[in-house]
Order: structure tokens, then C-alpha cells, then sequence
């Protein structure tokens, strides 16, 4: 048992009597060897006392040495001076914090987060993320009152949770039970305290938009609550200098009814003015209503000087919502097909004992039993499609279900082969749905490649053998023409920025399309006139961005420079306009397109790579590449606000729903890994 308690040693407090001279002595808690331990405990020959003792303070020095050695030290001290009086001097600010042995570091960090004048926001933000510190470290962890109540808000925040649950006779005794300094706040306190982040937010957010030397895309779309109240939310999207992709909800506000053109202009304007965007705007996703348009209309007339080419190209049509329409067209024509399964999914699934039934036949061949069967939303095509194919996997168990039930009616032989046929066909427009509802990375240069994929589904040299398919495809093609004949002019040019692309692949495209006559020459020069039209601008603005520099400062870093490195400068200047006449939008046209795998492709991080080489262009790029295919970035927020303003918080004020649903986007996707140390200023900013 001794072996197996430390490696071969134990702890032991004894008080041993001297047999020579009757004394006693007393050995606290100290690491015995084994050999010292038997003799202790009468399985080995006694030792004297003497030799007890010494080896006992050896343990003890090793056990003190090893315990200096391992006890790793704060990072936080790396940030103060030590004056050797109890004090500690701020290397930043030069403030003098009081230093107590054993009473830990909480207020030399909390000090750096939030006090010290001299550390910039970014700086502050940098010291965080190369913090070391363990916060909850057992052997180290002190009680911060305010990092528990900062961490409590972002958590009624992130779980949606009614502000009343700090006062349940139960939640003070729960988290005293962790820790007895606890002292809960009321609902009011905590509705505050997520007030006060959601501000803290915006300020870093709009700090963040200001310093950004790149344009923004914007979606949005209406919602309407349980109350009847509609809300506009506002998304914008950007890419950040480092070629992130960077999404923020940076409205969520209550519009005025009627719901008019007039009123979406004013309030989208007004937004933008609030967050000093109005003089970055470069597109925005919005859906396919008539009010939109109308919107659009206002805010080209209000924005066009601010805009390029006078936002001519602002407007973008949420594609989801396109694909949608055409889908929905297509399914009309197998209108009673549908309806007889809805029917029969839905007789089934409102029984348990039906269900039971069910089981029973899909337990006998060999299928996997149903909780529940999924009913679809008729107004979301995808919904149905999905309907469609779990019923066709349960195709057999259904058919004998009818078939033993009797009084049931269930789909006919032909009706069943419809509907496999529309799950076939509309299997590509699920796919294409799935890429053009991605919110957290770039989707507008994949536009083409989808629609051209949509156009060639839709040929009816492609379903020669099917009659319903050659109905369903004539159909569709009516909706498709409507939208999508002529593609979106910003989202063409953005697929010129994926490098496995180019303008080579909008010249295949179009030959498949219109074949090789003029018509396809007509559409490639039109793309390729905009794309020099747009290069002319951006050239232009770098080449004022850079002239910008003050003459003074200019002159300053001039004169360190040696004479040599002047005139290798000019000499290099020269040289390169006399051998390269070519633009940087020539340059990259005729490199030829990159091979590489479409799965692990990373379009952002090539640009990053690349940008030394073509800045202008990847200037652009960052513009094109933020621009968003479809509205679904704003619609996802209305899954959070419908829990938010469900039917028992109804009395919920516009200003703190904004609050919730901003602040919780802003925490970013689940599937991130926890670091505190991104969140402490936050929590520090709201409780100052």
C-alpha cells in the first residue's frame, strides 16, 4: 500500500520518543522514503531517531526545491516593475499597485484590461490572446465578483434565457453552493448588464468598420413577430486586412408600418449613417418583393455619389429565394402527388399508435424505427424536397401500411415514380441552395458555376425520356429566364477572382449557352468592359490612397536613407516600366488558370498570398468576395428572435431584443473553441 501511495514513499505526522534521552520529537507531514516508512511501522529494524530526522529535512528540501522549480509565474509581472517596497509600477502608465505575497495578480491584470490609459485597444487585445494564464486553475484561482457577473451575462445572452431566472428561490443557493461570495442581481440588473455589452460591442465593431480600408456588402430582410411588429435586420459582411471573412448584425430595429419602399430607405439609411458606413457601402442581398425594389430605388437616388459608378450595381437578388421560386414552380406540376403524401405522413405521425404500427412493419424489414415523421413547410421547397426522400426510404413500409389499413389512401404506382423523378431532378438545386446560404466565408464566386449548372438541368435535349421531367423543365425555364437570364453583373465579375476560373470559364459558359456566335462574343465583351471599368477605379484610388501621404513625413523617411538605396530605388522604377508595360488585371488574366482540389481550395488565402503581387486586384477581390449570393446571413437571425419574443415575452422592448440578437451573432459560430480571453474586454468595458 506504501508503494502505491507516491512512488514508493508516503506522508506520515509522527511523534517519536527518544529512548536514550526520553525527549520527543515531532515530524509534520513529511515525504518518507520507503525504506524509513517499514522501519516506522515495525517491518523493518528500527532506525534511531537522528536518522529519521535527517532524512526527513532532505525530503523536505527536495520537496521545497522541486516546488520553486515547478510553480510557474505569471505573465501578468512581465507587464510591472518590482520596487522592492510592497509596490509594483505599471511599465505602461507608470501607476504603483500595491504587491502582498500570496494575495495573487487579479488586480495587476484587471489593472491592464481596464485601467491603464497607455495600452491601445488592439494592443490590449494582443496581451490577451498571448496570455498564458490558466483563469481557472484551481491551484491559482481567486474570486473575481465582476469576471463571474460579466461571464453570467454572456450566458443569459447565448442561451436566450428570461432575465427572471436570477430570481428562482434556487439560483442565488446553486451558485453560492460554488462559491459563498456570490450575491445574485435582479432581472433589471442583468437586462442592463447585457445593454451595457451590446454597446461595449458596438463600440469595438464600429471602431473596427472605421480603421477598414475596404468597401462592405450588406444583407437583409423583414421579420415579423408574434405581436405583429415587424423588425428589419441589417447584416454587413467585409473582408478584413488579414483576408478574413467578417460577418456582424449591426441592427435589428423595429420598422415603422406600413412596411413601404419609403419607410426600408429611410431606416437602412439611417443605419448606415449611424455607423458611419455611408461612404463604404458597395452592395447589399436583398429578397425578391416589390418594397425592396422600391428601396433600392431611394437609396441609389441618396447614395450615388458615394458609390461607385453610381450604385448602378448596388442591388443583388437573393439567389436562395430565385431557386425557391423556380423549385416552387416545378412542384405545382406534381401538386397532387405531393399533397397525397403530406396527407399520409401527416395521418400517420399525429397517432402513436399508428406510428406504432408503422414501426412494427419497418422493424419486419429491417429498417430503423421513427420517432416521428417530418412534416415540410410547403413555402420552403427544400423542406419538401426533404419530405419527399425520407418517404421514398419508407416507400415499402408505406405502401403496406395502406395496404393493411384498407380505408387509406396513399400515392398510386405513378404517382410514387413522380415523385422520385422531382427528388432526382431537384437534388442540384438543394446543392446549389447549400452554397449559396453560406454566411461565414466567401459564396459569390461560385454564382455562376451554379446557375450555368441550374441552365444545363433545365435542357430538354437532357429528358428526352421522361415526359414529366420535359414538362417540369419547361416550367421552370420560364422562372429561370425571368431572373437569371442575365446574370448579376457584380456577381459575374466576382467569379473572375477565383483563380481556377478566370475569364475563361464566363467564356465557356456563355458558348455553352448561346453558342459560338456573336451573342456570347456580345455578353464575354460586356464582362470584360465592367471589369476594366471597375480595375480604372480602384487604380485610381490607390494611386490617391498612396499620394496621400504627408510631404513632411515623406521628406523625414527620405532623408535617413543612404543615397545608394535612392538611386537603386529610382534605377528599379525605371527599369520595370520599361519591360513591364503590363496592368496587374493583364498580368493576372494571362497567367493560366490554377489546378487544385475544389474541396480544400481556400480563395481567401490565395489572395492573402498574392496580394504583393497584385494589390489593386486584391483590393478588388476583397470588395467582390464579400458580397453574399443570398439574404440567408439576415434571415437567420429571425430563428433567434422568434425565441427571444416568443408568446411569454411578448412585452419584450425593440431596444433589448436588438440587443440580444446583435450580441449574439457577435459571439461568433458555436463550433469556435471557448477562450475567455476574447470576451474579457467586453465583460470589463460593460461593468466600468
Amino acid at each position: 500500500m506504501l508503494e502505491n501511495l507516491y512512488g514508493g514513499k508516503c506522508f506520515v505526522g509522527l511523534r517519536i520518543l527518544d529512548p536514550d534521552s526520553g525527549n520527543r520529537h515531532h515530524i509534520d507531514i513529511v515525504l518518507l522514503t520507503k525504506k524509513v516508512a517499514m522501519s516506522l511501522f515495525g517491518n523493518q529494524p528500527p532506525l534511531s531517531v537522528d536518522a529519521v530526522v535527517e532524512e526527513s529535512e532532505s525530503r523536505s528540501e527536495t520537496i521545497e526545491t522541486r516546488s520553486t522549480q515547478s510553480k510557474k509565474k505569471s505573465v501578468v509581472w512581465g507587464h510591472f516593475v518590482d520596487t522592492g517596497d510592497k509596490k509594483v509600477v505599471c511599465k505602461h502608465c507608470g501607476s504603483a499597485l500595491s504587491k502582498v505575497k500570496g494575495s495573487g495578480t487579479s488586480h495587476l491584470r484587471r489593472h491592464l484590461l481596464t485601467s491603464c490609459k497607455s495600452i491601445g485597444d488592439e494592443e490590449r487585445a494582443n496581451m490577451l490572446t498571448t496570455q498564458g494564464d490558466d483563469w481557472f486553475d484551481p491551484s491559482t484561482f481567486k474570486f473575481d465578483p465582476e469576471l463571474t457577473r460579466g461571464l453570467l451575462t454572456l450566458f443569459f445572452i447565448d442561451a436566450e434565457l428570461s432575465f427572471s431566472v436570477t430570481e428562482s428561490r434556487f439560483f442565488e443557493p446553486a451558485m453560492r453552493s460554488l462559491r459563498p461570495e456570490y450575491r445574485s442581481v435582479g432581472r433589471q440588473t442583468v437586462r442592463e448588464d447585457c445593454v451595457a455589452d451590446f454597446k461595449a460591442g458596438c463600440r469595438v465593431a464600429l471602431a473596427e468598420l472605421q480603421e477598414l480600408d475596404s468597401r462592405v456588402s450588406f444583407t437583409s430582410d423583414i421579420w415579423t413577430s408574434s405581436a405583429n411588429l415587424g423588425y428589419l435586420c441589417l447584416t454587413a459582411h467585409w473582408i478584413d486586412k488579414g483576408f478574413q471573412f467578417q460577418k456582424r448584425i449591426i441592427a435589428f430595429k423595429k420598422i415603422p408600418y406600413p412596411h413601404s419602399g419609403q419607410a426600408v430607405a429611410d431606416l437602412v439609411e439611417k443605419i448606415w449613417t449611424d455607423w458611419k458606413l455611408d461612404d463604404k457601402i458597395f452592395a447589399i442581398t436583398l429578397d425578391n418583393s416589390t418594397v425592396n425594389d422600391l428601396a433600392v430605388k431611394h437609396l441609389e437616388s441618396r447614395l450615388s455619389e458615394k458609390m461607385l459608378f453610381g450604385a448602378s450595381h448596388m442591388h443583388m437578388r437573393c439567389s436562395a429565394h430565385i431557386l425557391n421560386l423556380i423549385a416552387q414552380e416545378g412542384m405545382k406540376l406534381i401538386h397532387t402527388t405531393l399533397e397525397n403524401i403530406r396527407e399520409l405522413l401527416r395521418h400517420i405521425g399525429s397517432s402513436g399508435s399508428r406510428l406504432q404500427v408503422l414501426n412494427s412493419i419497418l422493424d419486419e424489414l429491417n429498417l430503423s424505427p421513427k420517432k416521428g415523421l417530418a412534416l415540410d413547410c410547403p413555402t420552403r421547397w427544400n423542406s419538401t424536397l426533404l419530405m419527399i426522400k425520407e418517404a421514398l426510404v419508407l416507400k415499402g413500409a408505406l405502401k403496406r401500411y395502406v395496404n393493411d389499413q384498407g380505408s387509406i389512401k396513399g400515392p398510386s404506382l405513378e404517382e410514387w415514380n413522380n415523385a422520385e423523378d422531382m427528388a432526382t431532378f431537384l437534388e442540384p438545386f438543394l446543392d446549389a441552395t447549400k452554397i449559396f446560404s453560406s454566411v461565414r466565408k466567401p459564396s459569390s464566386h461560385t454564382y455562376i458555376k451554379e446557375v450555368w449548372t441550374i441552365r444545363r438541368l433545365l435542357l430538354l435535349e437532357n429528358h428526352k425520356d421522361s415526359a414529366i421531367l420535359r414538362e417540369l423543365a419547361v416550367r421552370m425555364q420560364k422562372k429561370f429566364d425571368k431572373y437569371w437570364e442575365n446574370p448579376n453583373l457584380i456577381l459575374t465579375l466576382a467569379t473572375i477572382f477565383d483563380p481556377r476560373y478566370k475569364l475563361i470559364f464566363l467564356a465557356f459558359c456563355f458558348k455553352k449557352a448561346y453558342g459560338e456566335g456573336s451573342e456570347a462574343n456580345a455578353r464575354l465583351d460586356y464582362v470584360r468592359d465592367w471589369l476594366k471599368k471597375y480595375y480604372e477605379e480602384y487604380e485610381k484610388a490607390c494611386m490617391d490612397q498612396d499620394s496621400g501621404v504627408g510631404s513632411s513625413q515623406g521628406e523625414r523617411q527620405i532623408s535617413k536613407k543612404r543615397k545608394l538605396d535612392e538611386e537603386f530605388a529610382q534605377f528599379k522604377s525605371e527599369n520595370l516600366d520599361l519591360h513591364s508595360t503590363m496592368s496587374e488585371l493583364e498580368k493576372y488574366m494571362q497567367e493560366k488558370p490554377i489546378d487544385t482540389d475544389e474541396e480544400n481550395f481556400n480563395i481567401l488565402q490565395y489572395w492573402k498570398q498574392n496580394c504583393g503581387l497584385y494589390p489593386t486586384l486584391a483590393k478588388m477581390a476583397r470588395d467582390f468576395l464579400s458580397v453574399q449570393a443570398s439574404s440567408v446571413a439576415s434571415e437567420s437571425a429571425f430563428s433567434t428572435a422568434g425565441r427571444l419574443n416568443d408568446h411569454l415575452r411578448t412585452s419584450m422592448n425593440s431596444e433589448t431584443i436588438e440587443c440580444l440578437v446583435c450580441s449574439k451573432d457577435w459571439f461568433g459560430p458555436k463550433e469556435e473553441a471557448f477562450d475567455l480571453n476574447k470576451y474579457l474586454p467586453l465583460i470589463r468595458r460593460s461593468n466600468q
